[in-house]
């Protein structure tokens, strides 16, 4: 869901329709496509989503979250790690 998020960002997408197409192409490249990517190694695959994910990151509203509230920040950095290396639950959870 992160590299679908990234790719909608990315390209600009603002409505509900983008939602739409993209599950269309991802139901055909599930049912067409996949077992080309059967031989590829998971390390290719993760740095494809890293360098997606990537874009989502803001630094700027990091910075300007530690300079208005510290406390904030401390909410922000642990939810940012808890999701980079528990899981999207336990982020959410922390933050």
């Amino acid at each position: 869901s992160f590299s679908r998020s990234s790719v909608n960002y990315t390209s600009g997408c603002q409505t509900a329709v983008s939602n739409i197409v993209m599950s269309v192409v991802v139901m055909l490249t599930l049912l067409l496509i996949t077992p080309l990517f059967h031989y590829t190694p998971n390390a290719i695959l993760a740095a494809i989503i890293i360098s997606a994910v990537l874009g989502l990151i803001d630094f700027e509203a990091a910075w300007l979250i530690w300079k208005i509230d510290k406390l904030d920040f401390v909410a922000c950095l642990g939810a940012f790690l808890g999701v980079l290396f528990i899981s999207v639950e336990i982020g959410l959870l922390i933050a």
